[in-house]
């Protein structure tokens, strides 16, 4: 049932004594840093609650559960910057409804941070009296953003980062990534399989990481002559233009075909509009948080680069998280370690300004301008 996921074996533990015994909550709230799988396990706990096999993984039943189209598995997610009171209304008066074709009833929330303050209020009495065939199974990466009468009333269980030999271990094995290069993936995941996930991609495929590095040592370098497009921070930025770009293509392939599977699928044409409206909403979600990552990623990337470069700075090499740079570090690290500092610092507001949904471009810039302002007082 978890295969797919690795680590968390005291989660994984939990829920299959739960199973096994018939003694599943009735809610859960699954927290823990972003990246560590959270939204798969729930669906994969929810796929065993409503399949009759318990979760066996290969029968129709349990695929057609991981398809999101069992109608006893319900995954909510937002429509909007929040999940909204009207969002919540029409599940909760549905609560009542005995399952359609399995035993229990189950619904999924993402982002239960995101519940707008009346619509945590309104789920907070079912999630504290269910019927006792409804299971809900809430996911959070800020659980202190959650309504805290809602933490009260669920079962909390935390996810925890990887270690770097587990990460690397994923990277070999499933990914087939090894080597020095899958040494210095598994450092710069910080603990996460989906960050290491989309890091073996990008090796295996367009090597943003690469350039992102190349472009940013030059700015090191003080490699500020050519054409204003061919500059360091102007290349790095047209290489994160350039993701976003194939972003927005990959989620609107996506978007049309899965208009033409809805066009099949509706004769009802009020029926297909709604559904339709809601597959571009989604298609637009899902393209933002896309482009949103992709900034993080490249964000991080910048991030370790600087730590690298203080750590070289101070003389611990061997704690670089770019080990398969380790020779470009050393002949780069220039400066005194607490103007690294500050510019760690400066790119830690960056992070959160991108997690506010600030100007991707602005606010890389102006990271970018203040890094300038420190290595000019070097």
């Amino acid at each position: 049932m978890f295969d797919g996921i690795p680590g968390q074996e005291r989660a994984k533990a939990l829920f299959r004594r739960a199973l096994d015994e018939g003694a599943v909550s009735h809610a859960y709230l699954l927290t823990g840093p972003e990246g560590l799988g959270k939204v798969q396990f729930a669906r994969e706990v929810g796929v065993a609650l409503v399949a009759s096999c318990g979760g066996c993984g290969t029968c129709a039943e349990c695929e057609r559960a991981r398809r999101g189209v069992h109608p006893d598995l319900r995954v909510i997610e937002r429509e909007g910057e929040r999940v909204r009171l009207e969002q919540v209304e029409p599940l909760v008066a549905e609560l009542a409804l005995k399952p359609f074709t399995a035993e229990r009833r189950v619904w999924v929330l993402p982002e239960a941070e995101q519940l707008m303050p009346e619509a945590a209020n309104k789920l907070l009495k079912s999630i504290e009296e269910p019927p006792a065939h409804v299971h809900f199974l809430l996911v959070t990466d800020r659980i202190e953003r959650v309504l805290p009468t809602i933490v009260s009333r669920c079962q909390v269980v935390e996810f925890h980062p990887l270690s770097d030999a587990e990460v690397e271990a994923y990277l070999r094995d499933v990914q087939g990534l090894g080597g020095e290069e899958g040494r210095a993936l598994a450092r710069l995941a910080r603990g996460s399989f989906e960050r290491a996930a989309r890091f073996a991609a990008d090796a295996r495929g367009a090597h943003l990481r690469d350039q992102y590095l190349h472009h940013v040592s030059r700015l090191f370098d003080g490699g500020e002559d050519g054409t204003p497009e061919k500059r360091p921070v102007a290349a790095f930025l047209g290489v994160l233009e350039a993701r976003t770009r194939a972003i927005a293509d990959e989620t609107q392939a996506d978007l049309e075909r899965r208009l033409a599977e809805l066009d099949a699928q509706f004769a009802d044409e009020k029926t297909r509009n709604w559904h339709r409206k809601r597959a571009e909403v989604f298609t637009r979600r899902e393209r933002d948080r896309r482009s949103r990552q992709a900034a993080l990623d490249a964000l991080d990337m910048v991030v370790a680069w600087v730590r690298d470069l203080l750590v070289t700075a101070c003389d611990a090499g061997d704690a670089v998280l770019n080990c398969d740079h380790a020779a470009e570090l050393s002949a780069a690290a220039d400066v005194r370690p607490e103007q690294y500092a500050r510019m760690l610092a400066t790119a830690a507001a960056t992070r959160k300004d991108l997690y506010l949904n600030v100007d991707q471009k602005l606010a890389l810039q102006g990271m970018f301008a203040r890094f300038e302002e420190v290595a000019r007082s070097a």
